[in-house]
């Protein structure tokens, strides 16, 4: 019995030893891949046109490929690491593989500072195969990888819209140029999508906000009313509501909601059962007693509250540079709503302190020159001709002196002070 319990013992200390200096091995002080996130207009296009693609040409029972150039999928895993996890990433595509590189922060970690992966993902008839991982310094063992993403697979299935896109997936097809995605639509993801993207207590709190729009609207009798008149009762009540409840999330509610009803748009279109929701009194939204301006500051604090800022100032700049070849023309007061709303939205989700902040500041009552910088002076309806003329193009020092202008106008707007 003695000999038992001593080699109980050794065997003990023996694991013990063996996870320290695994995780001694996993963990490292530095990064090894540190990048920005720069989103370009060009990004947003590319973006778009894949969506666009699959919107108007793929059906139901379809099977389409997605192209996706290699600096698009380098820019959209750098991107989802640092929104989600603070981190840095770098895809590199060869023929028939990619070669991926992570590094997450690990503050506080008396280990070390960062957790580095490294993985060559290899081409199959269905799924990437993850080969030659490493974690840190520590190399994994092909048969623990393979086990690992079985697993991962079948929790991922656990989740509607996992399910549904795994399901979809045929096969992914790899070159030095580019990522072709074959997959199989079925229809009805997006129904399906919708019903499980947003959670019980998310639809809970826009039902809420909705359920005050409806009260707000039937008080009005003009035709038009300003963003400044509609914000203070939401954040006032987002405030209350904060007292029990979280801030961010209370403030991107209602954000979305009065996005939605800025755009003249139905919440059904994200959550089906809101088309059973009463619908409240149509009237144009605007600022400065413009309709447009309303709608860029809307839209990008929604971004910039579900999403980033990054992401809402490129998708600001695309829509003026398409307007500038096919619409009304590139208009700097544009940019100076979408950066306004860009940095209020940011500001809504920033942190508890600064969302609470910005809730009591907007209940306290707004007036238009609080959202939006003074604008009279900024070019507007410009062509593609004539933008290039005066300015150079995007990136040029006429152009980053303008932005600057505006950044500075919009840095000192009454709602983020």
């Amino acid at each position: 019995m003695y000999k038992f319990f001593l080699f109980l013992t050794v065997c003990l200390f023996a694991s013990v030893l063996a996870l320290s200096a695994i995780l001694l091995t996993v963990f490292e002080e530095k990064p090894r891949i540190s990048r920005r996130v720069i989103l370009t207009p060009e990004h947003i296009k590319r973006a778009k046109q894949i969506i666009d693609v699959h919107r108007y040409r793929v059906r139901p029972g379809m099977i389409a490929v997605a192209k996706v150039l290699s600096e698009d999928a380098d820019l959209a895993a750098n991107y989802l690491v640092s929104r989600f996890v603070k981190g840095s990433a770098q895809v590199t595509l060869a023929n028939h593989s990619a070669h991926v590189l992570l590094s997450i922060p690990t503050p506080g970690n008396p280990l070390g500072a960062y957790l580095n992966l490294e993985a060559t993902l290899i081409e199959t008839e269905g799924m990437l195969q993850p080969r030659s991982v490493h974690v840190g310094k520590l190399a994994l063992p092909d048969f623990l990888t393979d086990m690992f993403m079985s697993q991962l697979i079948r929790w991922l299935r656990q989740s509607p819209e996992y399910r549904l896109g795994l399901d979809a997936l045929q096969k992914i097809r790899i070159s030095r140029s580019e990522l072709n995605v074959t997959y199989h639509w079925k229809g009805g993801f997006y129904q399906e999508m919708r019903a499980s993207i947003v959670s019980e207590k998310e639809r809970e709190q826009l039902f809420f906000y909705h359920s005050l729009l409806i009260e707000n609207s039937r008080r009005g009798v003009t035709t038009a009313v300003s963003l400044a008149e509609i914000l203070p009762p939401f954040l006032g009540l987002a405030a209350e509501r904060s007292v029990t409840g979280n801030a961010l999330a209370e403030n991107r509610a209602a954000i979305l909601v009065v996005t939605f009803y800025t755009l003249e748009r139905s919440l059904k279109s994200l959550i089906p059962e809101a088309a059973t929701w009463p619908s409240p009194v149509r009237r144009t939204v605007t600022v400065s007693g413009r309709n447009d301006f309303a709608k860029h500051f809307m839209i990008s604090a929604t971004i910039a509250a579900y999403a980033d800022t990054a992401l809402s100032d490129a998708v600001g700049l695309y829509k003026e540079i398409e307007d500038s070849r096919t619409g009304s023309g590139f208009s700097f007061n544009d940019i100076a709503a979408d950066r306004a709303g860009t940095r209020f939205g940011e500001k809504a989700v920033a942190s508890i302190d600064l969302a609470q902040q910005l809730q009591q500041r907007v209940a306290s009552g707004l007036r238009d020159s609080d959202l939006m910088p003074p604008w009279s002076d900024l070019p507007e309806f410009m062509p593609e001709g004539e933008f290039k003329r005066r300015f150079g193009g995007i990136g040029t020092p006429a152009y980053q002196q303008m932005i600057q202008e505006i950044d500075q106008r919009v840095s000192i707007l009454g709602v983020l002070h």
